[in-house]
């Protein structure tokens, strides 16, 4: 907010002076506003506020007293002026600490105006009303005010000049965007959306789903892979839009250190959970009832959106034990509100975790829909060394209403979940013997290795290059391949022994060991080299030498 603003300039015989200040008494003393005390002493900024000439037509700021003083001083030469110059700055007042980006280009924009009305009629140099009157104090006056109360200001100095000015928000830089980031939106997009858009714009952002890639929504809209990138980065910096990682069934997740501050504490967050998750709420496009971990759901429609939008569920608080629930249709009124219950306002008990029903019509039965309480175990529940499929095969109970790429999405989105990544490192160690097969037979009974890949741009369920069909973090063996642990290394590292030669491959070595220096995970290199992960886990075993396989 604005503190002050006052215009100076340079008199020949009393130097730098203060000639309007809004408020009255904000930088030098006034007879009219007593009581008001000067935000600093001005001799002790007056050489900032009025420079020499070298430093004219510059942005000029400086901090005294708690304050920060904005100016940009303009230096006019003409032989009509005592001393042939003449040296004004108009200058905002505002709180030191306070973000001060938005306001250099209001004070640019006022010199340069005031700059072309002296040039044009003498606008200031003819100026030489009191404070309080003159159109130079109204100016100010209301600049501040309008600034102050509405982020803009347009100001009519005469038939032909307006002062037009607007406080634009400053955003950080966004970060630079990834081919195998998927972006999902975070507004609806249709509500802005016009003719008047870049043409990229309008081609990629009906691609923008929360499950395509950068690089399949460039493929799906035939659009320069770079100017998609910046497209989505234009989104991103206005908020438009998160960059999240490629949903795979074979990725891994666990809680972070905000997870007990979060969700496992905060029961809003747990009923904004629920509305966002539930597939009995969800849409027929995003969610299913016979839930397959192979076949997640699809959330290619456009008003997949975050946060989750719509009228939140009616939530009944008066069950005897007090565990919010889902009101069912037979408690609400024909007109569509919510009759609340008795004991609606009541109280309820934080940790209750019984079970909820939600009934469809008179006639249907229940189906159980997630309380707060399981939500919060089922997302303690995941862990390092454990993949989504794992994981879901353990609780597919608790999971039967819940589409679980949304559930994976809200806790990454809310900071409480984070990615575990698998990197690939060459050791540059030829590849260690093979030993017993016990422990291939073991792996291959853990982790199937045979299955269909997912190439091409098709419409799959998540990206052609990450494969989300039931992808295991397996161990670099299969077929007729055997795994062993090197003596040497580390503990969730596995080692890949080289001993088939009969398939072709397309991927050379000397590409492929671009990528296997520990920098670039898994979803980089798929993305990068067009392959699923299983593909590039079986192309991994023909490497000539010894590849370690780390989470992170």
């Amino acid at each position: 907010m604005i503190k002050a603003i006052f215009y100076s300039k340079f008199d020949t015989q009393e130097g730098p002076k203060v000639v309007h200040q809004v408020p009255d008494g904000a930088i030098v003393p006034s007879s009219t506003a007593p009581s008001q005390p000067p935000f600093f002493t001005f001799s002790d900024v007056s050489f900032f506020v009025i420079p020499r000439q070298e430093l004219c037509g510059n942005l000029i700021q400086v901090c005294t007293n708690g304050y920060r003083i904005l100016g940009y001083p303009i230096c006019m030469k003409s032989l009509r002026y005592d001393r042939n110059e003449f040296i004004f700055n108009f200058c905002l007042v505002l709180a030191e600490e306070e973000d001060f980006s938005t306001y250099k280009s209001v004070v640019q924009k006022l010199a340069d105006l005031m700059h072309g009305l002296e040039e044009q009629n003498g606008f200031l140099s003819r100026d030489h009303s009191k404070s309080g009157e003159g159109k130079v104090y109204s100016l100010c006056e209301t600049l501040m005010e309008d600034l102050n109360n509405y982020c803009e200001s347009m100001i009519p100095i005469d038939d032909l000049n307006t002062l037009n000015v607007k406080l634009f928000p400053v955003y950080p830089a966004p970060p630079s965007v990834r081919a195998w980031q998927v972006p999902l939106f975070t507004v609806r997009y249709q509500a802005f959306m016009d003719e008047n858009w870049d043409l990229t714009m309008q081609r990629i952002v009906p691609h923008i789903n929360g499950v395509n890639s950068v690089r399949i929504i460039s493929i799906l809209a035939d659009t320069d892979f770079s100017l998609t990138c910046r497209a989505i980065r234009h989104l991103l910096y206005y908020g438009c839009l998160f960059l999240l990682d490629i949903f795979s069934f074979s990725a891994i997740y666990a809680p972070t250190a905000l997870f007990s501050s979060t969700i496992a504490s905060d029961e809003d967050m747990q009923r904004e959970c629920a509305r966002y998750i539930n597939a009995t709420f969800a849409s027929p496009t995003t969610a299913s009832k016979n839930f397959n971990p192979d076949l997640p759901p699809r959330h290619d429609d456009p008003d997949a959106v975050w946060p989750p939008t719509g009228d939140p569920i009616p939530i009944d608080l008066s069950s005897t034990n007090g565990s919010p629930r889902p009101v069912s249709p037979s408690t609400t009124s024909k007109s569509g509100s919510t009759a609340p219950s008795a004991d609606h306002h009541r109280n309820h008990p934080q940790g209750s975790s019984t079970t909820t029903t939600l009934t469809e019509d008179s006639s249907s039965s229940s189906s159980t829909v997630v309380d707060g309480v399981s939500i919060v175990e089922l997302y303690a529940s995941l862990k390092q060394g454990q993949s989504v499929k794992h994981w879901y095969i353990q609780h597919s109970r608790q999971l039967a209403h819940i589409d679980i790429r949304r559930f994976i999405t809200f806790g990454v989105i809310k900071g409480f979940l984070y990615r575990v990544h698998k990197y690939a490192i060459a050791t540059g160690q030829p590849a260690p013997p093979s030993k017993s097969s016990h422990l291939h037979h073991q792996h291959l009974h853990n982790y199937p290795t045979s299955g269909p890949s997912s190439r091409g741009p098709g419409t799959g369920t998540n990206s052609p290059y990450a494969s989300s069909l039931g992808d295991d973090p397996a161990p670099i063996a299969g077929g007729d391949q055997s795994t062993s642990a090197h003596s040497g290394s580390r503990p969730g590292t596995v080692v890949v022994v080289v001993d088939d030669e009969d398939e072709e491959d397309y991927i050379d070595d000397k590409t492929l060991s671009k990528f296997l220096d520990g920098m670039h995970c898994f979803d980089q290199i798929c993305t990068e080299l067009e392959m699923s992960e299983r593909e590039l886990t079986a192309r991994l075993k023909r490497y000539p030498g010894e590849v370690l396989i780390i989470h992170r």
